[in-house]
C-alpha cells in the first residue's frame, strides 16, 4: 500500500503512542490523542481556531503523525507535535507531514506558522531549515528542563 496522509483513527492511537514514547523525553498523554483520534482528527475550539492531526502510513501501518493548531481569526498556525518511528526517519515522511500541515494552512487562509524544537534537537533544526523555516528565537525553559527554539514560515 502506498504511503498516504489521513486523519488519525482510535485504532492508531497505540502506534502513535508508542511513536511518542519513542521520540520525546517528555510525551503527551494518551489521552489527548484519544481525543482527537475521537474527533476524526479535527477539533473545533470556537474563535476560529482548529486542532486537527494527521498520520502518514508506511505499507498500512502508522509511520508518523503530525499535530496542529490554526487560528483563521489570527491568521496564524502551530505546528504542535510531529513525529516520526525511529526506524523511517529520514525517509521523508516528516517532509511528507509537514508539508501536508503548510498546505492546509494555506487552504484555511493561514498566512504564518510557527513550531518551537528542543534546543538539543540538531536534527530537527536542519530538517526545519530545509523545509524553509526561519530560526526566529528562544524559549527559555519551554520544555522544562531545556530552552525551545522557535522557527517560523511565510506560506
Amino acid at each position: 500500500m502506498p504511503d498516504r496522509t489521513r486523519p488519525v483513527r482510535i485504532d492508531d492511537v497505540i502506534a502513535v503512542k508508542t511513536i511518542e514514547d519513542s521520540c520525546f523525553p517528555s510525551p503527551w498523554d494518551m489521552d489527548v490523542f484519544v481525543t482527537l483520534a475521537g474527533s476524526e482528527g479535527c477539533i473545533t475550539l470556537g474563535r476560529g481556531k482548529q486542532v486537527s492531526m494527521r498520520v502518514i502510513e508506511n505499507n498500512g501501518n502508522v509511520a508518523g503523525y503530525v499535530v496542529w493548531v490554526d487560528c483563521s481569526d489570527t491568521s496564524e498556525g502551530r505546528v504542535l507535535n510531529i513525529a516520526v518511528r525511529k526506524n523511517l526517519q529520514r525517509r521523508g515522511f516528516g517532509r511528507s507531514l509537514l508539508q501536508h500541515v503548510f498546505d492546509s494552512l494555506t487552504e484555511r487562509g493561514i498566512k504564518t506558522t510557527t513550531l518551537e524544537a528542543r534546543e538539543s534537537n540538531l536534527a530537527a533544526h536542519r530538517f526545519y531549515e530545509r523545509m524553509g523555516m526561519e530560526e526566529l528565537g528562544r524559549v527559555p525553559n519551554y520544555y522544562e528542563d531545556e530552552d525551545a527554539i522557535t522557527y517560523s514560515i511565510t506560506l
